[in-house]
C-alpha cells in the first residue's frame, strides 16, 4: 500500500488510461480491418451477437465487485490489513459461486439460440458450429470469474489502477497481433476466439501475480470471517447494485440481440462496426473515470465536504469534454472514417451517427455521476430508476426497430436514459451524498449550458466538415477529425474559463506542471 497523493495516482491513473486506449483503439482497428476481409458479416455478426448475450449473464456478478471495492476505501486509508483480507476471502469465495452460475445459465441458453439468431439456418450452411462457438464465448466469461479476476479489486480501491492497465494493454496488443496472424493463416473463427480466451485466463493470472507481491499480507493465514450481518449488509447493498446493473445491461447489451431476432445478422454486422467507436471511447471514458473514482472514495472517508463537491464539479466538467468531444467526433467523422475504412456499403445513414453520438455523450455523463453514487455508497436509494430505464428502453428499442429499423435501438436507450438517470441521480445524489448542502438546480443549469454549447459546437462542425477539405481521403478524415477534437474542449472551457470547476482544473495542472519543472531542473 504505497503513499502516493490521491492527485498523483489521480494523474498516473489517468495518463494511463488515455494513452493505452490509443493504443487499443490501433489494435481493435487493425483486428476488426483482417477479421473482416477473412471471414465477413456473418462472422462479425456471431461476434457481436454472443458478446452481448455473455454481456447479459455478467448480471449474475450482481454488482459484488463494486460493493467489495467501496468496503475496501477505509481499511485501505487505514492500512487495517486484517480487514482488508477478511473482505478479499469473502470476495473470492462469491465469485467463485458467481463463475458457476454464469456457466450453467450459460449451458441453458444453447436451446435457445435459433430463437435468438435470425439467420441461424444460414449459419449452419456457411458450415459455422453455432453452439461450439457460444460455448468458447461462455468459457471466456466464466474464466474471469474462476482464474483469480477478483484480485484486481484492492488495486482499484488502492487508487493503482495504472498497474492493471499497463498489463491490459500489453495483453491487448500481443493478442492482437496472434489473432491477426491467426486469421491470416489459418481464416478459422474458433481459433480467433480460443486465442481470446487464453489471453483472459494468463492475464488474470498475471495480475494476480502482481497482487501477491505488492500486497504481501494477503497471502497470511486468516481465522475471521465477516460476520453474517455485515454480508447480509453487503448482499443488500449488491440487490440495489444489480438493478443498476440489469439497466446497463439491458440499455445496451440487448441491442444485438433485439437486432438480431428482428432483423439479422448482416443488420447486427452493420451494426458493430459503429458499436466499435461506442465501447472504445466509452471504454476509455470508463477507465478515466475509475482512475478518478477510487481517489474519490478515498476523499469521501477522510471527509471535506466543500473540497468533494469542487472535485465533484471538476468531474462533471471533465465528463462534458470528453463526451461532447466524443459525441460531436462521431457524429461529424464515423460515417467518412467507416467509408474510407471498409467501403460505402458499410455506413449506415443519418442520423444514426448522430444518435450514437448523442449516446457516447450520455454515458459520460453517467459514468461520471456513477461513479460519486458508488463511491459514496448510495446503492440502495432510487433503486427504481434503473428499472424503469430498463423497461422502457426494452419496450422502445422492440417497438421501433419494426417502424425505424437499426436507428430505432438507439431511440430506445436515448430516451430511456434521458427520462431516468439524467435527471434522477443528479437528485438523489445532492440529496443523500451531499447532504443538500449544496443547490441540486446549480448543477442542472451548468448540465444544460454544456450542453448547448457541445450540440451547438456539433452542428457547426458538421456544416464545416461537409463543405471543406472533402474528397481527399484519409487526410480529410483526419483533419476532420482535429477540428472536433480541439473545437469542443475549447468551447467549453472558454465558456466556463471563470467558474470553480475550470479553476480548479487549471490549480492542479499548474502546480503538476511545476512539479516536472522542478524535477527536470534538478
Amino acid at each position: 500500500m504505497a503513499n502516493n497523493s490521491r492527485t498523483k495516482n489521480t494523474i498516473l491513473n489517468f495518463t494511463s488510461s488515455i494513452i493505452g486506449q490509443f493504443i487499443t483503439i490501433i489494435m481493435q482497428f487493425a483486428v476488426r480491418t483482417v477479421f473482416i476481409k477473412t471471414l465477413g458479416k456473418s462472422y462479425l455478426g456471431i461476434s457481436g451477437l454472443f458478446s452481448n448475450i455473455l454481456s447479459m449473464l455478467s448480471l449474475a456478478e450482481m454488482g459484488i465487485g463494486s460493493a467489495i471495492i467501496f468496503k475496501l476505501y477505509e481499511p485501505l486509508s487505514k492500512k487495517d490489513e486484517s480487514r482488508i483480507k477478511i473482505l478479499m476471502n469473502f470476495y473470492k469465495v462469491v465469485y467463485r459461486y458467481i463463475g458457476i452460475v454464469v456457466a450453467i445459465i450459460g449451458v441453458l441458453v444453447i436451446p435457445f439460440l435459433p430463437k435468438l439468431i435470425n439467420d441461424y439456418d444460414k449459419l449452419q450452411v456457411l458450415g459455422i458450429n453455432t453452439v461450439f462457438i457460444f460455448c468458447l464465448y461462455l468459457f471466456d466469461s466464466v474464466a474471469s470469474y474462476l482464474f483469480l479476476a477478483y484480485k484486481s479489486a484492492i488495486i482499484k480501491a488502492d487508487q493503482k489502477e495504472y498497474n492493471i492497465n499497463l498489463i491490459s494493454y500489453i495483453f491487448t496488443i500481443s493478442t492482437g497481433v496472434i489473432q491477426i496472424i491467426a486469421l491470416i493463416v489459418f481464416v478459422r473463427f474458433d481459433i480467433y476466439v480460443i486465442i481470446t480466451v487464453i489471453k483472459t485466463i494468463l492475464q488474470n493470472l498475471i495480475i494476480a501475480l502482481y497482487v501477491d507481491r505488492s500486497y504481501p499480507f494477503l497471502k497470511k493465514q486468516e481465522k475471521q470471517r465477516l460476520s453474517t450481518a455485515e454480508a447480509i449488509s453487503i448482499f443488500k447493498d449488491c440487490g440495489a447494485l444489480f438493478i443498476y446493473k440489469i439497466n446497463n445491461v439491458v440499455v445496451k447489451s440487448t441491442d444485438n440481440i433485439v437486432l438480431s431476432a428482428f432483423i439479422g445478422l448482416d443488420c447486427v454486422a452493420l451494426y458493430s462496426n459503429y458499436l466499435i467507436f461506442y465501447t472504445t471511447i466509452r471504454g476509455m471514458i470508463v477507465k478515466v473515470f475509475n482512475s478518478v473514482g477510487h481517489s474519490i472514495g478515498n476523499l469521501h472517508a477522510i471527509g471535506n465536504s466543500k473540497k468533494e463537491y469542487k472535485v465533484f464539479e471538476s468531474t462533471m466538467f471533465i465528463s462534458y469534454i470528453l463526451g461532447g468531444t466524443a459525441f460531436v467526433g462521431i457524429f461529424v467523422v464515423s460515417d467518412e472514417l467507416i467509408r474510407m475504412w471498409i467501403g460505402s456499403n458499410w455506413v449506415i445513414l443519418q442520423p444514426f451517427s448522430f444518435l450514437m453520438g448523442l449516446e457516447i455523450f450520455t454515458a459520460s455523463v453517467k459514468q461520471a455521476l456513477a461513479k460519486y453514487r458508488t463511491a459514496y455508497g448510495l446503492f440502495r436509494q432510487g433503486w427504481a430508476r434503473p428499472l424503469a430505464g430498463m423497461v422502457i428502453n426494452l419496450v422502445l428499442s422492440i417497438i421501433l426497430v419494426k417502424r425505424m429499423g437499426i436507428t430505432g435501438v438507439l431511440v430506445g436507450t436515448i430516451v430511456s436514459d434521458w427520462a431516468t438517470c439524467v435527471w434522477f441521480d443528479p437528485i438523489i445524489l445532492h440529496k443523500n451524498g451531499f447532504k443538500k448542502e449544496f443547490p441540486v438546480h446549480i448543477y442542472f443549469i451548468k448540465f444544460v449550458k454544456n450542453f448547448i454549447v457541445v450540440f451547438a459546437v456539433g452542428l457547426i462542425d458538421y456544416w464545416i466538415c461537409t463543405n471543406f477539405m472533402v474528397g481527399y481521403g484519409w487526410g480529410s478524415v483526419i483533419v476532420h477529425a482535429f477540428i472536433c477534437g480541439i473545437t469542443v474542449p475549447f468551447a467549453l472551457y472558454f465558456m466556463s474559463f471563470t467558474t470553480q470547476e475550470a479553476k480548479y482544473l487549471r490549480s492542479i495542472i499548474n502546480r503538476e506542471v511545476i512539479k516536472i519543472k522542478h524535477k527536470i531542473l534538478g
